[in-house]
């Protein structure tokens, strides 16, 4: 243990008792602690004038000491590592001092310090780490660019193009040399061999087959070299890659054909290079059924189609007859999606959906297979329209007006009512109630003899008039059609949509219980209900919701929801 007074040369106040005044100040001074003036004066009035001079002189030192690394750490601060991570400058007991110092020795810091600086240092340190692994000398500065070099270089990862340009262009031996083997791979593959093996020598040509190991293709001054230096084989490899590439990205892989020589890619090179096909490469591509590749050629008149298209103008006859006689069905099954308001439907051309269109288009009547088919598919119904007006869709309108013309011609063929009967039904979901009732109008019913038919005919007779507004009209015919035939519930559905048309809901009541005791569904008078319900505004179709959800909570929870 040292002993303070001999170092502080007060050696004859040692053997004085303890604790006492000169211990207590020796000690303050060797824990390196300022002097009061008191303290000083003590020592001066005990004329102790060789411990005070070894005191200055120990805080002399302690001084320069601490200016020292204020300075360094002033120095080290500044240090682009760390300086927009420490907008203080740190004394010498901050946390923060010793990082500073490990920062200037490049050494690495703990999780807890990392704080100190910003990201890229210890990218710097992996860098620096990485050049001596892969014995690059060169005191190459840290860049994202060269330390990804670096990273392929290690894990052997083939450079692309513009790493070797980078590495060509920046001239440092040691990574040129790293690229010798990567060329030495590709010359064997592209047949490319040379005299000289010097990566800096060959760097054209190393590009080149780097370029050719991307997949892209090669530029006419690059084929122009290939062709100058005598590399035939490599020219021939790089056409079979350039014609599988062609063939892929024109659609022509069924051609299974890859020789250079054959007349398929120079057709294709012409597409490549947006250059016009004469008539022959046309027909040559449709001798063998390449559709898919026609549809490159055709590029502007198809793309002049689907603007008309998207533009709402539709396609003319001739230009379906072009997409027919194209193969361009993909088109016409746009223009049919979006103009019976179905696009947002995935189908593809092979689809019943698309039959169907056409057949509608065509005025074709569809199948009861296709009718199931797009009831199953909810696609023969009506659409909302807005908020609270729903409208038939142009499928439905079409389909039901097919089916309306063909049972209208039906009954001037066999004069059978029942034909007129349906043709009038028809003409009603068509929206074209005015149609259904010039059909009825001149009804002759005692020469109709099944009473039910009679009934049927006022029936949908009654039920034109309630599209027109007619309602007076219309409950006479309902009331008709009751006294015909008093079985058959479609009359007194009508008689409760007329009533309910009129806000007396108690008798409209009635009527569609009596028409469920006669068969009548549920659906069948809600759907009358919903359309009703629809027609009316504000308060009238409130009192409505109530009367409904009075009556049955649950069968009309619907109504809820207008």
């Amino acid at each position: 243990m040292i002993n303070i007074f001999e170092k502080y040369k007060a050696v004859h106040y040692q053997d004085q008792p303890l604790p006492n005044p000169l211990n207590f100040i020796l000690t303050k001074a060797e824990l390196g602690k300022d002097l009061t003036s008191s303290e000083w004066q003590w020592l001066e009035q005990h004329q102790l004038s060789n411990a005070m001079e070894v005191i200055k002189s120990e805080e002399n030192y302690r001084n320069s000491l601490h200016k020292k690394v204020i300075n360094e750490l002033s120095q080290i601060w500044s240090d682009r590592y760390m300086f927009y991570k420490l907008l203080v400058e740190p004394d010498i007991d901050s946390e923060a001092a010793l990082a500073l110092y490990k920062v200037n020795a490049k050494e690495r810091l703990s999780n807890a310090e990392t704080r100190f600086v910003n990201d890229s240092y210890h990218k710097i340190l992996d860098f620096n780490d990485r050049k001596q692994r892969n014995g690059i000398v060169e005191n190459i500065p840290f860049g994202e660019e060269v330390a990804n070099i670096l990273l392929k270089l290690e894990r052997k990862v083939q450079f692309s193009t513009a790493d070797i340009d980078w590495i060509y262009k920046h001239d440092y031996p040691s990574l040129l040399s790293a690229l010798k083997n990567q060329f030495s791979l590709l010359q064997s593959k592209y047949k490319a061999d040379t005299h000289d093996d010097s990566v800096v020598n060959n760097m054209s040509l190393y590009l080149i087959l780097q370029k050719l190991e991307e997949k892209k293709h090669l530029n006419e001054s690059e084929f122009q070299y290939l062709k100058e230096n005598g590399f035939d084989e490599t020219i021939n490899i790089v056409q079979q890659i350039e014609f599988v590439g062609l063939k892929q990205k024109y659609q022509a892989t069924q051609i299974q054909e890859d020789n250079v020589s054959s007349h398929l890619y120079k057709v294709l090179k012409k597409l490549e290079a947006d250059i016009s096909l004469p008539e022959q490469d046309i027909n040559y591509l449709i001798k063998r059924k390449l559709s898919e590749t026609l549809k490159f050629v055709y590029k502007k008149q198809i793309d002049s189609l689907k603007q008309k298209i998207n533009s709402g103008h539709g396609l003319r006859p001739d230009d379906v007859a072009w997409c027919n006689q194209n193969n361009c069905e993909d088109i016409i099954f746009s223009w049919l999606k979006k103009d019976y308001e179905v696009e947002h439907r995935k189908d593809t051309p092979e689809s019943r959906l698309y039959t169907i269109l056409k057949k509608l288009e065509a005025s074709q009547r569809l199948t009861d297979e296709e009718v199931i088919w797009l009831q199953a598919e909810r696609l023969l119904k009506t659409r909302l329209k807005d908020r609270d007006y729903s409208v038939p869709t142009r499928i439905f309108i079409t389909h039901h007006t097919l089916e309306a013309k063909f049972h209208e011609s039906e009954f001037q063929r066999t004069k059978n009512h029942w034909s007129l009967a349906s043709a009038s039904a028809h003409w009603r979901k068509a929206e074209r109630p005015e149609h259904s009732l010039k059909l009825t109008e001149n009804l002759n019913l005692k020469q109709i003899k099944p009473a039910k038919l009679r009934a049927a005919l006022l029936t949908t007779r009654g039920g034109a008039l309630r599209d027109c507004d007619r309602r007076k009209e219309a409950e006479v015919c309902a009331l008709g059609a009751i006294d015909h035939f008093q079985d058959s519930h479609n009359p007194y559905t009508l008689m409760g949509a007329l009533c309910y048309d009129k806000k007396d809901y108690e008798a409209g009541d009635k009527w569609f219980e009596e028409a469920v005791k006669r068969g009548a569904k549920f659906d069948e008078q809600d759907a009358e209900i919903k359309r009703i319900l629809r027609k009316m505004k504000g308060q009238d179709r409130k009192e409505l919701i109530d009367h409904l959800l009075k009556k049955d909570p649950h069968r009309f929870a619907w109504a809820k929801k207008l």
